[in-house]
């Protein structure tokens, strides 16, 4: 188990949309030790579709 901060998300998702699903998923082990291609290549493909809801952006920052 392992946690995606936003800076990760940000990156392995840029990596794809770029370069590649394979390209992201040398960016997402440069952080997390994932040693199956299918299961770092399912975390890449999830990480890829997140994105942002517009509520998060509208929420006030403390």
């Amino acid at each position: 188990m392992f946690v995606v901060d936003e800076a990760m998300a940000t990156a392995v998702r840029r990596a794809f949309d770029e370069r590649g699903e394979w390209s992201a998923v040398a960016k997402l082990r440069r952080h997390v030790c994932i040693d199956d291609n299918t299961e770092s290549l399912r975390v890449v493909r999830t990480i890829a579709s997140w994105r942002r809801s517009p509520e998060a952006s509208e929420r006030p920052t403390a």
